[in-house]
């Protein structure tokens, strides 16, 4: 006996399906396995490189709609992760930059001179072929 049905769904792209009533169309976080370590290290590089101090991206991983930063607190603790987070930053730095804006009067555009193109009267001839 052999039975050749296919072991898996078939696969479809989710833009080419039509949208169903119970398909919630929301994004659920999940915990994966992982380095927490790297993690952070990854976290805090990106948003100091942006120029978060300490304690904006500390702030990060106190806010709830950030469930992996907020692992990381519950893991780590907050005195904890305080020194970590500052750790890193003196590793890395925190990016800082200056903006200076010098708007000087754009110089007005003076009106080309006129020139008038002709034939000089030596080169002209009288009631000659002008092709």
């Amino acid at each position: 006996m052999n039975s050749e049905a296919p072991r898996f769904v078939p696969k479809v792209h989710p833009a080419s399906r039509p949208a169903e009533a119970e398909d919630p169309l929301s994004f659920e976080a999940i915990s994966l396995q992982g380095d927490p370590e790297l993690m952070l290290q990854c976290v805090v590089q990106e948003y100091a490189w942006m120029g978060w101090g300490a304690e904006s991206i500390l702030g990060l991983f106190r806010d709830p709609f950030y469930p992996a930063l907020r692992e990381l607190w519950d893991r780590f603790g907050e005195a904890n992760l305080r020194q970590r987070i500052a750790d890193l930053i003196r590793q890395t730095g925190v990016f800082h930059f200056q903006v200076s804006i010098r708007e000087e009067a754009e110089p007005e555009e003076e009106e080309p001179e006129l020139l008038e193109l002709g034939i000089p009267e030596q080169w002209r001839t009288k009631g000659g072929d002008h092709a």
